[in-house]
């Protein structure tokens, strides 16, 4: 399942978000969310500042929820 990720501030790298989806419409993503990056900062991000791993393009899917990985 891919990942969602985003380009970490602090290293300019892109790093997992924790959430995953099979199938992916960003646009349909309201709100923003946060997590603890691996560089230990805690980062703030929303739809605009994400993309799928896999090469997956937010129009091409249909929306689903997203989910924490491991969950």
């Amino acid at each position: 399942m891919p990942r969602i990720l985003i380009t970490c501030p602090l290293t300019a790298t892109p790093v997992s978000t924790g959430y995953r989806s099979p199938n992916l419409d960003l646009a349909s993503m309201s709100g923003s969310r946060a997590f603890r990056c691996g560089c230990g900062a805690v980062h703030v991000w929303d739809a605009r500042a994400a993309w799928a791993e896999q090469g997956l393009t937010p129009a091409a899917h249909a929306p689903v929820e997203m989910q924490l990985a491991g969950t």
